[in-house]
């Protein structure tokens, strides 16, 4: 009814039954904002902000809670960390208790050996001693029997040819160690070892050359053969790959694609048997390849179609000969083919939009492909690939994602990566139809291949100098070893000492006239060299006793520590070496004491680490107990709590999986939910919260325009005669704590993009600080319905002005100030222009629009005048007015009338006359005739 009307709200029925009581108002204000101006569905506008707040706030504590599950997760990850590290620590404790144990039995058994074998070796000198104190022994007893018959017989000259015959048995003697002398001080120069070498020296030396020759044998065995191994290894491996790369050149020079190997070569084979060319049986990865432009994402759109590439598009022409042939053949290799039968009727009507990051728009296809529209179905079916340039996307898409890096995300959750070196290179991409740019990359490679070659080769002629040099200094230290093995051998010097004291004798035997006196001398100096001579000899075999007893302790000490070796296993010992090297200056005697100091740390180290184990254990339990089991203000806040974490076992043991939700949290949930938080709110909240702002703007200037339209029928209005005025209504902006509380949370809502997005979480600070107060605030029902009537906002009164000048004459504020009169005056002029304005009207009363009020018993307490002011303002809004008044205040509303429906009572029933004005005047002259 009130767009037939042409009515501009159900208002203006309001005003209609006001207008029918011609009612003086109570209150202007009150009148103003309840019938005048239009009220808006502010409570629905804040009920469709509320929802999107409310899912937004889900999302807020989805996000508050992983925050706070990771604040608990955080300290068992440490926890954790602390305990992998000390049960890694207790397991290197238990490793570096071993290694001791290997390490000090390892070395007791070369100590033990390098002890004996100086025990073996100082054995032999003391035997070789003891034979040489025999030797000069049975000398010495001979030469004092000698003497003793000398004496006896005065045979001089027999003695002198004795002592002759002694002579040169030594000169012989001497001149044989001599020339062995100077061979072993050659060899000993060679390698850099003392020359000429008294007994003690020569031991040395001798000691010196066994290690040397054991130590180069090891460096030979161990170090250089390997390394040569190593080095011609590699050699070969290059020399093959320079024949792989070699080839496939070859191969590629001959043709204009990527892709060569043993499935290139049954390809060709394949085109020889049936008759087809290249371009009808081409290989997929000839017809496409990646856009200059997206060079950064060769390598992982490679790794997607490089199987899809290998494949050939065998056509209905030739694929029952392609059947044969392959089915008929051993093709030592591997082939996939697809048969081609032309492509989908319906193709052209499918929705084939691309996203802006799919993979087919970074790739594009050979010009004149034959198989373009099958080609491109293939591809769209199964390598729509989006290719996200974070992991935020990555984890954010279900499927079917791609990173540069090569993390490939398919249907069904597969993940996979291959970085495998073999695929790595560019020498096993595949795709495209011009093969220049590979074939001048493995030129390029086999030529750094060549040099690594000739580098090698280097190497290995230098490890074969190394390797002949080390056995020739080998050779050298074992001839001094094995060939010199007593000082005797080359002991020249106490020969030449023999010969001089014979020689000596000899001289004194000729020359002296007393002979017997002579030889007693003789004889007396035999027998003082026999008594110390039997002492050395008494003091040599008491040494070798001692020496056999060490010996027989060394032995039994050795095969002990063997035996717990063998019962250890091999142990590597090179970084306990490398760290303990002080170790290495220890004597036999010294070691046990060392042992048991370092075992006694280990030991002490073990029970701390287990003791601190324990400790960090049972906080852990504790932590995951409560983890686990909530307190109720958790529960209350994060209703899915228990349910995220009832999967996780209670047990320490079991931590790893705390591990891997707690990693899971940061990596996938937390920016996932942050990202659809930013999102939604960017998205959705913030364009609410500006729009859920602009409908109070709009209300606000509609409130205006409204007043300014009231003012404008109130301008044609004459509200005083003399003189003439009329009446303008004004919206004063209301001074209200609350009101003005909102109007600053609304306005602090509205989010200034620039300052929101300069920082990482500008949209979530935004949010906390000035929206969420927001959305609190208005949920309390009775201040929010007194805010948001933005009607409310303003208090209402009425200014009179003078029409010649437009000065203000007077202003009305509250109708209690006002005379009857003047309040019913006032009443009909806002009245009228409320009417004017619900009702549609304009000034010139021609529009189509209800026109039509009714007056009920308006005159009864009013005097004429102000009832005539109410029929000249209906006149001047060209109102059909309807006045329902007794017949004795008829004479005022006469002359404006036309016509009039008159109500007699006779007896028991009503009578209804219906007349013009003008019958109406006549018949009352009649009467009053009468």
């Amino acid at each position: 009814m009130i767009a037939l009307f042409g009515m501009r709200s159900d208002k203006a029925l309001t005003l209609f039954n006001q207008i029918v009581g011609v009612k003086v108002l109570d209150d202007l204000d009150s009148f103003i904002r309840t019938n005048m101006l239009e009220e808006m569905p502010a409570e629905e506008k804040y009920q469709e902000l509320k929802d999107n707040f409310q899912n937004l706030m889900e999302a807020k504590t989805n996000i508050d809670k992983v925050k706070e599950q990771i604040a608990q997760l955080e300290p068992i990850n440490t926890l954790a960390k602390e305990l992998m590290a000390i049960d890694t620590r207790i397991a290197e404790l238990e490793q570096e208790k071993s290694v001791v144990a290997y390490w000090f039995a390892a070395r007791t058994v070369d100590l033990c050996n390098e002890e004996l074998a100086r025990c073996k070796s100082n054995l032999r000198k003391l035997e070789d001693e003891l034979k040489a104190l025999k030797v000069k022994k049975s000398e010495l007893e001979q030469e004092q029997t000698r003497l003793s018959v000398a004496i006896e017989k005065d045979e001089v000259g027999q003695q002198i040819r004795e002592i002759e015959k002694e002579i040169n048995q030594k000169v012989k003697m001497r001149d044989n160690r001599k020339a062995k002398a100077e061979e072993y001080d050659k060899l000993a120069k060679t390698v850099e070892l003392t020359q000429s070498p008294d007994a003690e020296v020569f031991d040395a030396n001798r000691a010196t050359a066994k290690h040397e020759k054991d130590a180069l044998q090891v460096k030979i065995d161990r170090q250089l053969m390997e390394e040569k191994r190593q080095a011609q290894n590699r050699q070969d491996e290059i020399n093959c790959t320079i024949s792989e790369r070699v080839d496939t050149i070859r191969y590629l020079q001959q043709h204009k694609n990527n892709i060569s190997g043993r499935v290139a070569e049954i390809r060709d084979e394949i085109l020889k048997a049936v008759g087809a060319t290249a371009e009808e049986i081409p290989f997929i990865g000839e017809l496409i390849r990646v856009k200059d432009i997206e060079c950064d994402w060769e390598y992982a759109i490679e790794r997607i179609l490089h199987n899809f590439a290998l494949r050939l598009v065998v056509p209905e022409k030739y694929y029952k000969q392609v059947n044969e042939y392959v089915n008929g053949h051993n093709l030592r290799g591997r082939i996939v083919y697809q048969r081609y039968e032309g492509t989908e009727p319906l193709r052209e009507f499918e929705d084939r939009t691309l996203k802006v990051d799919s993979l087919l728009r970074k790739v594009e296809y050979k010009p004149k492909c034959l198989y373009l529209d099958w080609l491109e179905d293939r591809l769209f079916a199964e390598f729509n690939y989006s290719c996200v340039d974070s992991l935020a996307d990555f984890n954010y898409l279900q499927e079917k994602a791609v990173t540069k890096e090569g993390l490939i995300k398919a249907r069904g959750g597969k993940h996979e990566k291959d970085d495998r070196p073999e695929t790595r290179g560019k020498e096993h991409y595949v795709l495209g139809w011009d093969n220049k740019e590979k074939i001048a990359m493995l030129q390029a490679e086999v030529r750094q291949l060549q040099q690594d070659e000739k580098e090698v080769a280097t190497k290995v002629r230098r490890i074969e100098a190394d390797t002949k040099n080390a056995q020739e200094k080998r050779e050298t230290y074992s001839k001094l070893f094995d060939k010199y093995d007593k000082f005797d051998d080359i002991d020249w010097w106490s020969c030449a000492l023999v010969i001089q004291q014979k020689e000596e004798q000899k001289r004194q035997l000729e020359e002296t006239n007393d002979k017997v006196k002579m030889l007693q001398g003789q004889l007396e100096r035999v027998r003082k060299e026999l008594g110390a001579l039997e002492e050395k000899f008494n003091e040599a075999i008491g040494n070798k006793a001692l020496l056999e007893n060490r010996e027989n302790i060394l032995k039994k000490q050795s095969n002990d520590c063997a035996l717990a070796l063998a019962q250890i296993g091999v142990v590597d010992t090179d970084a306990f070496e490398s760290q303990h090297t002080d170790l290495l200056n220890v004597a036999l005697v010294g070691l046990d004491k060392m042992r048991d100091t370092l075992q006694s740390d280990i030991n002490s180290a073990l029970r701390k680490q287990r003791e601190t184990k324990g400790s960090k254990s049972g906080d852990l339990k504790n932590l995951i107990y409560r983890f686990k089991n909530p307190t109720e203000e958790i529960t209350a806040k994060y209703r899915d709590w228990r349910s995220d974490v009832n999967r996780l076992p209670e047990a320490v043991e079991f931590v790893g999986e705390y591990q891997t939700y707690y990693q899971r949290l940061l990596d996938e949930d937390l920016p996932g939910f942050e990202s659809r938080f930013n999102k939604y709110l960017q998205e959705n909240i913030i364009n609410k919260v500006s729009a859920f702002n602009m409908f109070f703007q709009n209300w606000r200037q509609s409130i205006t325009k409204t007043i300014d339209q009231l003012n404008s029928y109130l301008v044609g209005i004459d509200f005083k005669d003399a003189p003439k005025t009329y009446i303008q209504l004004v919206a004063a902006k209301r001074l209200n704590v609350d009101l003005k509380e909102f109007q600053d949370l609304l306005s602090s809502a509205i989010p200034n993009i620039h300052e929101m997005n300069s920082t990482i979480d500008g949209s979530r600070i935004h949010f906390e600080q000035h929206i969420e107060p927001l959305m609190s605030r208005l949920q309390d029902e009775s201040w929010r319905k007194l805010v948001m009537d933005v009607r409310g906002w303003y208090t209402y009164k009425a200014e009179e002005f003078y029409q010649d000048d437009d000065q203000k004459r007077n202003t009305y504020e509250a109708m209690g100030q006002l005379s009857g009169g003047e309040k019913a005056q006032l009443t009909y002029t806002i009245l009228g222009s409320a009417i004017a304005y619900q009702f549609g009207l304009t000034k010139n009363g021609l529009d189509s629009s209800f026109r039509f009020i009714a007056i009920d018993e308006a005159f009864r307490a009013q005097d004429e005048d102000k009832a005539r002011y109410l029929i000249s303002l209906c006149k001047q809004l060209h109102l059909q007015l309807l006045v329902v008044t007794p017949s004795d205040n008829i004479h005022i509303v006469e002359n404006d009338i036309s016509y009039v429906h008159y109500v007699e009572r006779k007896g028991d029933r009503s009578v209804l006359y219906n007349m013009p004005i003008s019958e109406f005047k006549a018949e009352r002259e009649r009467s009053m005739e009468v």
